[in-house]
């Protein structure tokens, strides 16, 4: 399971990740203009891993 943290804004999402199975983790900043947001997720979709997003909302955050 990928787990995913995101700071919403109207043109970009900062996204850090932790794999849970690998350690591995990271940050992003990711454009909506260009497409990299949806690109990021689609990518989640095609490796067909299980993903729980968090997503900051006025100061706290939500899992969905």
């Amino acid at each position: 399971m990928i787990i995913v943290g995101v700071d919403y804004h109207p043109s970009v999402q900062q996204v850090v990740f932790l794999d849970m199975e690998t350690g591995e983790t990271g940050e992003r900043r990711l454009n909506h203009s260009d497409g990299e947001a949806e690109r990021f997720y689609r990518d989640l979709q095609r490796r067909q891993v299980k993903v729980r997003v968090g997503i900051e909302a006025h100061r706290t955050c939500t899992l969905v």
